[in-house]
């Protein structure tokens, strides 16, 4: 089997890793394979989205009222 992986910041994820870890692509790869089955298996694939959840979270609970202004203040 041969993998071509297209998205260029994965590839150089997978590299850097690959070079910090001193071990080949296909290694990280296949760990990361393992790991996200083990993950998957032991939360159940639901979990998945409930792992994302809130990550973009700023703390702040006002954000979609404020959206104008702060698009505004960014671009600005």
């Amino acid at each position: 089997m041969s993998v071509q992986i297209l998205d260029r910041g994965l590839v150089q994820q997978i590299e850097r890793i690959a070079q910090r870890e001193q071990r080949q692509y296909m290694e990280v790869i296949a760990r990361a394979l393992r790991q996200y089955e083990k993950n998957s298996q032991a939360t159940g694939a639901s979990s998945f989205l409930l792992s994302i959840a809130g990550l973009g979270s700023s703390g702040q609970g006002d954000v979609a009222e404020r959206d104008e202004e702060i698009l505004a203040a960014e671009a600005g």
